[in-house]
């Protein structure tokens, strides 16, 4: 299947789910349509005005390169319009188009997980196509007795890469690093008794302040939150802080357990001053402390293995 056919397919499913949408693009920075997807009875004739309004944003995007993950909502007589910047390393922007009746607002967050799928296609990296259910409120479906595993911490400290490194997902890298654009969902499996099987959703949430916005809407979700920082780099432990502040604010519940996580292990010769000061502060917020390699893997089934035993 070609990259266009893939996002195509992308953006129907899209449509299928979030019905209240009329048509889903995706458009270069140069106004060309890249891929679409619309409704039975969407009028053609609406996208020369979609590309209008998209073509003044579109020279404010180029002007302001910084606003890599800009967002933005416009209303005509016509219709309500919602774009996303998809990044300044993939110069694309991904757009919704509903007509006034519907609730855009609604199925924004949920949008972001087929923007990120769209991203990483367009960069050249492998992503699965199918998206998760969505009800008619704008949530999502999840099996019965699914187990919800939230991902958050600083930009680049390697939470994909974990979370694909532990699914088994084929992880392609082409050696540019890509953000998560919002949110990405990976699903794992467990047989874990002759007559019992353990699905895990892995939620891999954005870490850039701009998806806080996002963030905040799959949080509620979660039945457990691994908060990762990175070995490397002082400032994403610096930061931990902050992480567990918010997870405790948007979780708004004490009963869901906290992780911390020192990752990249393998790219340190000496990490003892940064592991006592991890394990002081995991001890002062009364938090499990697990060091892993998104790498190798090592740590990771130690990780998962604990979250199963001791808190599912």
């Amino acid at each position: 299947m070609s990259k266009i056919s893939e996002l195509e397919d992308l953006l129907a499913k899209l449509l299928n789910e979030a019905q209240n949408l009329s048509a889903a693009l995706v458009v270069d920075l140069d106004g060309l349509i890249i891929a679409k997807s619309s409704v039975a009875g969407f009028d053609e004739e609406l996208i020369g005005a979609i590309m209008a309004i998209l073509d003044q944003t579109i020279s404010k995007i180029k002007r302001y390169a910084e606003t890599s993950f800009g967002s933005g909502t416009f209303d005509t007589n016509d219709f309500q319009l919602f774009y996303m910047e998809l990044g300044n390393k993939i110069p694309a922007i991904f757009v919704l188009v509903a007509d006034h009746y519907s609730n855009i607002d609604q199925v924004i967050p949920y949008a972001y997980i087929v923007a990120d799928k769209v991203s990483t296609l367009l960069s050249n990296h492998n992503t699965s196509l199918e998206i998760p259910k969505l009800n008619g409120e704008g949530e999502l479906i999840l099996p019965a007795g699914a187990k919800k595993i939230t991902i958050v911490g600083s930009e680049a400290v390697g939470k994909t890469k974990l979370a694909r490194m532990y699914c088994g997902s084929n992880f392609n890298e082409n050696g540019a690093y890509k953000p998560t654009i919002g949110i990405s969902i990976n699903e794992k499996e467990l047989y874990i008794a002759r007559n019992y099987n353990l699905k895990l959703y892995l939620l891999d949430l954005g870490g850039l302040k701009s998806f806080v916005k996002i963030r905040k809407y799959y949080y509620k979700y979660s039945d457990a939150v691994l908060i990762l920082f990175d070995y490397t780099k002082n400032e994403t432990f610096d930061s931990i802080s902050e992480w567990i502040e918010e997870s405790r604010h948007f979780l708004n519940n004490d009963t869901i357990p906290l992780i911390l996580i020192g990752n990249k292990i393998d790219q340190v010769e000496n990490r003892e001053e940064v592991k006592l000061k991890a394990s002081a502060l995991a001890e002062q917020y009364n938090l499990p402390f697990f060091e892993t390699s998104a790498n190798t893997g090592e740590g990771i089934d130690e990780l998962f293995a604990y979250l199963i035993s001791n808190l599912f």
